[in-house]
């Protein structure tokens, strides 16, 4: 697998024990999840599965390199404080 440089704005939250979520400048980027081989499945902001990885940190990277659309774009979920 090659290496993806990591984008800048991008967060990851852990959920709960084996499930993380991603966002770039408030924009939902996918999830990640474990699987019982230990294994991490990952998937887009429409829930298709990009990939499996062997682990945690290639899932993340791969998911994070991807491009984001425009906020508002084809249905994109923007997320916003308010203040």
């Amino acid at each position: 697998m090659s290496e993806h440089p990591p984008s800048p704005g991008t967060v990851w939250a852990r959920v709960e024990d084996g499930f993380h979520v991603g966002s770039r400048d408030g924009n939902f980027l996918g999830y990640i999840e474990r699987r019982r081989d230990g294994h991490y499945d990952a998937f887009d902001m429409r829930s298709t599965v990009i990939g499996t990885f062997a682990d945690l940190v290639s899932a993340m990277r791969t998911l994070s390199s991807a491009p984001t659309p425009a906020p508002g774009a084809n249905g994109i979920l923007t997320i916003q404080e308010n203040r």
